[in-house]
């Protein structure tokens, strides 16, 4: 008589080998560099024309931009060399930060169309609701990293994190910016449900906190309801109309750099978050293709990084990094294609805006300093290296 079959033994957790961790290093900041040239270019032709109508030169925009893209890559570099234990260390003090600056913008932020969502310093705007937002997923992460099995409790997994996504949402709403907020603590609940949060809990605390947040906005935002409005009954002389105008008419190859139509006053946002219609008009359908491509291959490289990466700290926070470029971009393309409401939301390293690229650019220098010492954990997490161990991978090797 045959023996009954054995259950196939579990299969150890493949790590990404350090010759492909440094191969994808490379893939994700070629493919950011891509973005930010091509963003440079496009931000220039869509927004020169804008700058000349009122009555500004070309020369000091252009200045202004390779500014911004200077201090996008010095802030690149330097998070390159920031330590796990560092950034540990610092994920508290910069949560504590951005709660304060989101209490600054509130009384003396600069007023542009009827809410406060910029500080001016000097010569230069900054939007602290995207700083808060990479510093409540570094929050998270180390809160769920240090709380190890406890992570999968109601108390310490779940009301404890989602709070400290749900307070710097809170004051970004106040702004008002609704969907900055809902971005922000969206981000939130993703951190957590790699962190390991139970599903079913984070996700009904999202969504009802999203549907008081939505009931909030309609019945004290005007601007939210004629953005629904406008999504509902699309009219071709709206901002989203002309977008998809733009983004239609350039067919395969575009009209050519420099001879997009809806930049001369068709469409108001053609520099920051339609920049994506400009593309699709000037440089055609290859042009938005070669957009997304770029944005795949980082996407690709990056999930090969966090699969390298050894300790649960590491993993949480490079997974929010990561996840916010993609979750902005597909929002982005999104309401480019009037697939969702219209929302200002830049397309990553692509859109003109300092706030933006630097925070990005930042975001990415971590994720690659954190992929160049993959097995370095600062939180000492011993419970997670013996798993491993019992399924036959030593961390480390």
């Amino acid at each position: 008589m045959n023996p009954a079959p054995r259950d196939p033994a579990p299969r150890a957790l493949e790590y990404t080998s350090p010759e492909d961790m440094a191969h994808s290093r490379c893939w994700v900041f070629g493919s950011m560099m891509g973005l930010l040239g091509m963003g440079l270019v496009m931000a220039y032709s869509a927004g020169v024309i804008r700058v000349l109508s009122q009555g500004g030169e070309d020369l000091p925009f252009l200045a202004e931009q390779l500014l911004h893209l200077g201090m996008a890559l010095a802030g690149f570099l330097l998070a390159m060399r920031v330590r796990a234990r560092h950034l540990f260390l610092l994920a508290r003090p910069l949560y504590l930060l951005g709660l304060m600056l989101l209490v600054t913008v509130l009384f003396v932020g600069e007023e542009l169309n009827g809410s406060r969502r910029w500080l001016q310093l000097g010569p230069m705007s900054f939007q602290p609701s995207e700083f808060a937002r990479v510093a409540t997923m570094l929050m998270i992460a180390a809160w769920m990293a240090a709380a190890r099995d406890r992570s999968r409790e109601l108390g310490t997994g779940l009301v404890a994190p989602f709070a400290m996504a749900l307070v710097p949402a809170g004051l970004v709403i106040i702004e008002p910016d609704f969907g900055s907020a809902v971005f922000l603590l969206f981000m939130g609940v993703a951190v957590l449900w790699v962190g390991g949060a139970r599903v079913v809990y984070l996700f009904g605390a999202f969504l009802t906190c999203l549907a008081l947040g939505a009931a909030y906005a309609w019945t004290r935002l005007g601007h939210f309801q004629d953005r629904i409005d406008q999504f509902l009954h699309p009219e071709t002389s709206s901002q989203v109309g002309q977008g998809l105008t733009a983004l239609g008419s350039g067919g395969l190859l575009g009209t050519g750099l420099g001879g997009s139509v809806a930049k001369w006053g068709f469409l108001p946002e053609a520099h920051s978050d339609f920049v994506l219609a400009i593309i699709g008009e000037e440089l055609g359908l290859v042009g938005s293709l070669t957009v997304l491509a770029l944005y795949t291959v980082f996407l690709w490289h990056g999930v090969k990084l966090l699969l390298g990466l050894r300790s649960r700290f590491l993993l949480i926070a490079g997974a929010g990094l990561l996840m916010q470029v993609l979750v902005q971009a597909l929002l982005n393309v999104a309401v480019v294609a009037a697939a969702v409401p219209p929302k200002g939301v830049p397309l990553p390293f692509v859109s003109a805006g300092g706030t933006s690229r630097l925070i990005l650019c930042i975001s990415t220098g971590l994720l690659l300093g954190l992929a160049r010492r993959p097995e370095e954990d600062p939180v000492q997490d011993a419970q997670w290296a013996t798993s491993l161990t019992r399924r036959g991978e030593v961390p480390g090797r």
